[in-house]
């Protein structure tokens, strides 16, 4: 199955998505040059998600996601995972704030962590939002405030001291990242 052809199946209403990780899952290679064997398929399909996505596609980019991060945690390399954040900032599902704060903050790779923008954590809304969703989910998950102790004050610190001007200043920096300054508006 290609990666386009991933992509369409996933978006079938009554398929589960599920079943098509094994077409992408992170998958340890023998062979120092290579690390992960199904790497390229994986980036094939993100590449493909960038031309046309939606909250249609979140099961399956958070599973890209879910496979990616393993491959980082595992290999210390970071492929694809800034583009998987950019997805998750984009589609704004604040539940998706723990996944672009592990990639940002909770692996052991330094070159990883600085290549994640902090700004992502505003979930492409409000840093009071975010921070709203976060305060109301720990007081009904406390394994989430465990999993995640500094949330909070990294997310404070990015409303005390933002990076951008504004929230909306930052969403025109990575859509025009993604898309090519010249073509905000045209693609997002």
């Amino acid at each position: 199955m290609n990666a386009k052809e991933v992509v369409e199946k996933s978006r079938i209403a009554t398929f589960e998505t599920k079943t098509l990780t094994k077409h992408f899952e992170f998958q340890k290679s023998p062979d120092i040059e290579i690390i992960d064997n199904n790497f390229t398929i994986r980036a094939e399909i993100v590449e493909v998600l960038l031309e046309d996505f939606s909250n249609k596609d979140v099961e399956l980019i958070r599973l890209l996601f879910h496979e990616e991060f393993k491959c980082v945690l595992e290999t210390g390399r970071n492929l694809c995972l800034y583009q998987l954040c950019f997805y998750l900032y984009n589609l704004g599902n604040l539940e998706d704030i723990y996944r672009v704060y592990s990639a940002k903050y909770g692996g052991n790779n330094m070159d990883v962590q600085i290549s994640i923008d902090r700004s992502m954590l505003y979930m492409n809304t409000t840093i009071e939002r975010v921070i709203n969703y976060v305060e109301n989910d720990f007081k009904t998950k406390e394994s989430n405030k465990k999993k995640y102790p500094e949330i909070l004050t990294k997310l404070y610190d990015l409303k005390e001291e933002p990076d951008y001007e504004s929230e909306e200043a930052y969403n025109l920096f990575i859509s025009g990242y993604f898309y090519g300054h010249q073509n905000i508006g045209k693609n997002n």
